[in-house]
């Protein structure tokens, strides 16, 4: 009874502690598909459809922003832009260079003028040509002028803009940030991230971390980015971001993605990771006769599709960026006392199994250790790190015990609330903005996923559950099945660690039954759930009541371990929404029941009477 009153304040406290992520991500429902201008450009023109009709279909069909892009010296030398570049040498001055002058005719060029001078610090107010000391070839990849022919577009279908100013040398790099500025204060952008491998100014990022702060103007916070620099910019930039996710054209090459796949993947951004800036790209160099009434449909099924999911096509709010959003979303004591209490409940029960004796004074002790760490959870973000990691991993090891107490009934269900009770203690301390935006990496992941399985080993041979003692397991000769056992349980788990948020490693078999699964039940259960947690703990009972293959079941109770871990792992992606976690949760449980009543049911009624069969002719 004290166990459960104890786990039900856990729970309240955890309730109270997340409602207000809850109301967040309620009030978050706007969703933007953007699409790259000179992309759209270019397939309106080889289409015959005139720009400003293309992008006004596209909006038509749910095109919520247009990205536009700084053009950089190879842009402009394959004739992208009002700009035009020459090389330029004259020995006998020792003077060599590129020299770069604004079209005859361009649409505001004096502006144009002002901002190329601007850009490479040419100090006269003239409106010719200026020389930069740089090769054609070292503007390659740098940033000459703003794109004011996407700017314009953008303006007259009234589309938000996500700005992406180019590289610039280092020397330059405060010229980008002013740049940035005025392209910003003429145009009103929406929202910007800098282009290339390299942020400007890197290692210091700050003067377009100011502008973002100064001028409200959010940074897109790119999903999987690996620019040098973009993590201390968006750490000085917070809480002015938004996450955006796009493919690379790279990515999509090399490993040959789908246009569908590509649509699911985007759809999958927004469902389960809370991004709300979404671009969807072209087919890389408008390959396989892709055409703009294809792009076009690709806009109407992606919108559809969010739609569908219960999405509004419109450009999002800032969320984070206004400090009244953040006034609920902090660490608090009560928060911090659900963490440290089902920290110290799981280890204080773990310790009990393993022979520690239950008394006044033990318990006693750890009431008071628990209202210690509770203060020093909520006061010490270090220490709080700590009762994170190690709270994760302790709650998986007690849910996956309770649920093999064999002796006892429907323990199975218990521990599944026992697991949800503990993610969700972890969630309402850890939903604050740094970790939601995943500023802040939760310590306990991959934690969750090694230890779980040796606390559970260890248990097991300490009580005997195994047949052997510990020292009965290390002083005899390993056998050489469990020499196999043991190779392929680490391969396993090395697996899951490196497959751990990393989706590129999936094979297809597997894609295709997480998309089918998603369609059929829209949360998708966790595969180590379905396919290994439950089915382990079930074939287990059968295995045990029956009286079979008792040196082997210890696989068993290893992979019910790695069950729960993914349980509570699922509540430390604080970015998923909430009810989402909930709902894949509970399908995981009674898929993963179904898929596990399957098994028993080979094991039952094909492999055990194969066995006895086959077994005088294999003596």
């Amino acid at each position: 009874m004290l166990r459960k009153i104890i786990l039900l304040v856990v729970l309240i406290c955890a309730a109270v502690g997340l409602y207000p992520r809850v109301q967040l991500e309620n009030n978050n429902n706007n969703v933007a598909i953007i699409a790259d201008f000179r992309e759209i450009q270019a397939l309106a023109k080889n289409s015959g459809i005139e720009i400003n009709e293309a992008v006004k279909i596209l909006k038509n069909n749910g095109l919520s922003g247009l990205m536009v892009s700084e053009l950089t010296g190879d842009n402009i030398d394959h004739g992208l832009g009002y700009a035009e570049l020459k090389s330029f040498k004259d020995p006998q001055r020792n003077i060599e260079g590129t020299i770069i002058s604004i079209l005859p005719g361009a649409p505001n060029k004096d502006l144009l003028n002002h901002w190329l001078r601007m850009r490479f610090s040419i100090s006269d107010d003239k409106n010719s040509p200026v020389l930069i000391p740089l090769s054609i070839s070292m503007l390659k990849t740098l940033g000459v002028i703003p794109d004011i022919e996407g700017l314009e577009i953008a303006r007259a279908n009234n589309l938000p803009v996500y700005y992406r100013p180019a590289p610039s040398p280092g020397h330059l790099s405060e010229n980008a940030s002013k740049l940035l500025k005025e392209v910003h204060e003429k145009y009103n952008l929406a929202v910007f991230s800098p282009a290339g491998e390299v942020i400007s100014g890197y290692p210091d990022v700050s003067a377009l971390a100011k502008i973002s702060k100064q001028y409200n103007l959010p940074l897109a916070m790119v999903e999987f980015n690996k620019q040098l620099g973009a993590q201390g910019l968006n750490n000085l930039s917070y809480p002015n971001l938004m996450p955006l996710h796009s493919v690379t054209n790279e990515e999509m090459l090399a490993r040959n993605i789908s246009r569908e796949a590509l649509r699911d993947r985007l759809i999958r951004a927004a469902v389960e990771r809370s991004v709300r800036l979404l671009l969807l790209r072209t087919a890389p160099q408008n390959t396989a006769n892709f055409l703009f009434n294809d792009f076009s449909n690709e806009v109407k099924l992606l919108s559809q599709g969010l739609q569908n999911r219960g999405f509004n096509l419109a450009w999002p709010d800032n969320i984070f960026g206004e400090a009244d959003n953040l006034k609920d979303l902090h660490f608090k004591i009560f928060t911090a006392w659900a963490l440290s209490t089902v920290l110290l409940y799981a280890l204080y029960k773990y310790l009990v199994r393993m022979g520690m004796n239950e008394n006044l004074k033990i318990i006693s002790a750890f009431v008071i250790i628990d209202l210690i760490l509770s203060v020093l959870t909520w006061k010490i973000f270090m220490i709080a790190r700590l009762v994170g990691a190690l709270c994760a991993p302790m709650i998986a090891v007690e849910a996956a015990l309770m649920a093999m107490d064999l002796n006892r009934n429907k323990n199975l269900f218990g521990a599944f609330l026992f697991a949800i009770t503990g993610g969700l203690a972890i969630a309402s301390f850890f939903s604050v903005p740094e970790y939601i935006l995943r500023l802040y990496t939760f310590s306990g992941v991959r934690l969750t996923v090694i230890l779980p399985p040796v606390l559970v080993l260890v248990h097991d041979l300490k009580n005997r559950i195994h047949p052997e003692s510990i020292g009965e397991f290390i002083s005899r000769p390993p056998l050489w099945g469990e020499l196999l056992a043991c190779l392929i349980l680490l391969a396993a788990v090395g697996l899951i660690i490196f497959r751990s948020g990393n989706v590129a490693f999936a094979p297809a078999f597997e894609t295709k039954i997480r998309v089918t699964l998603e369609h059929f039940l829209i949360a998708r259960p966790r595969t180590k759930e379905v396919f290994i947690g439950y089915p382990s703990i079930l074939l287990l009972n059968y295995l045990y009541h029956h009286d079979y293959f008792s040196r082997g079941r210890e696989l068993f109770r290893i992979g019910a371990a790695l069950g729960f871990s993914s349980v509570v792992n699922s509540f430390c992606h604080f970015h998923t929404p909430l009810l989402l976690i909930l709902l894949r949760e509970f399908n995981g449980l009674w898929t993963g029941l179904i898929i596990g009543l399957v098994v028993v049911a080979f094991v039952k009624f094909i492999l055990i009477p194969l066995m006895k069969f086959l077994e005088p002719v294999i003596s």
